[in-house]
């Protein structure tokens, strides 16, 4: 059995800064991820589209002129292309997605795992949980501060809050 909950603590309260670091920085890769999602669509879908009608209009007797729409209509669908506007979504979403799953995995470890393993088996896996989140860190994507701000308003405005009571 584990050794009294006044020796772990500290454990205890690393799982808990582990969790909650998890918590923010997941919610602003979200928040990065549906701005990403909205510059996609804003540099993709719409000159994509603006290209295909102007191009269109042009084939069926329009002046020429409207076909210069198309043409810088493609320009900027190609360069943010090449820029990578619609892969950046995917990357924040997948690291938003890592770490709410690290932050469920440092829960479970504080709220229940650490009374049935042994007290060095605890002590490994927070260090675990701990090195895990200090590596993801250094290969995720990056956030700016905006996002954190949007994130850690509905952090507090408590919709992360379980309905599972607390004992």
């Amino acid at each position: 059995m584990n050794s009294s909950s006044s020796n772990i603590r500290h454990l205890i309260n690393e799982c808990k800064i582990v969790e909650e670091n998890c918590l923010y920085t997941s919610q602003a890769h979200f928040v990065m991820a549906d701005k990403a999602e909205f510059q996609a669509r804003l540099f993709l879908i719409v000159p994509s589209c603006i290209a295909a009608i102007s191009g269109v209009l042009t084939a069926i007797g329009f002046p020429a002129w409207i076909g210069s729409f198309a043409a810088v209509s493609g320009l900027v669908t190609g360069l943010a292309s090449a820029f990578g506007v619609d892969r950046k979504a995917g990357l924040h979403k997948q690291a938003g997605n890592i770490l709410t799953a690290l932050r469920h995995e440092a829960r479970a470890l504080h709220e229940s795992y650490w009374r049935e393993i042994p007290h060095e088996q605890f002590v490994s896996e927070v260090r675990r949980i701990h090195d895990r989140y200090n590596s993801l860190i250094q290969i995720l994507e990056t956030t700016d501060n905006s996002a954190f701000e949007e994130g850690r308003k509905k952090i507090k405005a408590g919709i992360f809050e379980t309905d599972f009571p607390k004992s």
